[in-house]
């Protein structure tokens, strides 16, 4: 494994069809000696496979608990993901999640990642990464179905 000196931020949204995509990829960069910080809740974090040793000094999953939202009938507690809730309240997730602007922000100015990698939820990532002079990477992933 040829170690370089990159290290790339992943900031997937809090659903499993993003999350699982981002954690293989970054299982691979990893293998190819990339240093990774992959960024999610603690529930979320607990439910990804375990990071294979031979990877584990290239692979932080860094954990940010999901800030609570001021009437707990729109998002109850240790509801990290869009499995944990009902379609109709997505919504608050999604905005509980934006709460996590501000502790990711600092994270990045921390760390001075090389790059920084995202979907298209966390939009507030593309200042962020203009203010620190980070180039930010888009990994889309889609879902084909059949109608």
């Amino acid at each position: 494994m040829a170690t370089t000196h990159l290290h790339i931020v992943m900031v997937p949204w809090s659903a499993f069809g993003y999350l699982i995509p981002f954690f293989q990829l970054a299982l691979q960069l990893a293998k190819a000696g990339i240093k990774l910080s992959f960024i999610s809740t603690p529930g979320n974090i607990k439910r990804l496979s375990n990071v294979p040793s031979n990877i584990a000094t290239l692979l932080d999953l860094v954990v940010f608990p999901l800030p609570n939202l001021d009437d707990e009938q729109q998002l109850p507690e240790g509801c990290e993901a869009t499995v944990d809730i009902p379609f109709e309240k997505i919504q608050y997730l999604k905005i509980a999640y934006d709460l996590l602007r501000q502790p990711v922000k600092q994270f990045v100015i921390d760390q001075k990642p090389d790059w920084i990698l995202i979907d298209v939820i966390p939009h507030w990532m593309m200042e962020i990464a203009q203010e620190q002079h980070i180039p930010l990477v888009n990994f889309s992933v889609f879902f084909g179905f059949i109608l």
